[in-house]
């Protein structure tokens, strides 16, 4: 006596069948497959980071942190201070014409809306009331213009001692400048 297999035979399969059993098997399959793409991403998906939030991550976050927030004494926080340096028309030029900003890889258009998202997000009650956003043809203009010194913490020293004159509750500004004094001496 002969042995069955229990494999079904293409030649046991009437032909008007084939196409009914592929096309079951390809549906499975699909089904199979669809599972598995909404499946994946819920196991280890990422977080979608908006382009101007990489922009920071990528040019600034490094050192003055992913929040704004950084070892103070070496690099100045950004979180809850940065829209103080708007009190003064100095203290808005100089947060762009600092090198690494100035000469950032970024279009002015780019820059701009970097620039608005560390302002006026890190920057939260620190901005002054009526503040007006940067614009490409500002950033465009501001970029020209480099700040090309030495000393920049001595020219950012100036700078916070205008921008605390005209708003008294930027004075924790000065913590960073102190830091780099002392880290200097006399």
């Amino acid at each position: 006596m002969r042995h069955r297999s229990p494999i079904l035979s293409l030649a046991a399969v009437p032909v008007l069948a084939l196409p009914v059993v592929a096309l079951s098997v390809l549906a499975l399959l699909g089904l199979a497959l669809l599972g598995l793409a909404r499946a994946a991403p819920t196991a280890g998906a990422l977080p979608v980071i908006p382009a101007v939030q990489g922009h920071y991550l990528m040019g600034c976050g490094g050192c003055h942190g992913i929040q704004g927030r950084s070892g103070r004494e070496v690099v100045p926080d950004l979180a809850g201070q940065v829209g103080y340096f708007l009190c003064t028309p100095e203290g808005r030029d100089y947060l762009v014409r600092l090198p690494n900003v100035a000469f950032a890889n970024l279009s002015s258009e780019d820059l701009a809306r970097m620039m608005n998202f560390v302002v006026f997000t890190f920057g939260g009650a620190s901005v002054p009331a009526n503040s007006r956003p940067y614009s490409t043809a500002e950033i465009a203009a501001l970029r020209a213009r480099p700040l090309r010194m030495a000393d920049l913490h001595g020219y950012r020293d100036q700078v916070v001692r205008a921008v605390v004159q005209a708003c008294p509750a930027a004075a924790g500004l000065h913590g960073y400048d102190v830091a780099q004094a002392a880290r200097v001496g006399p």
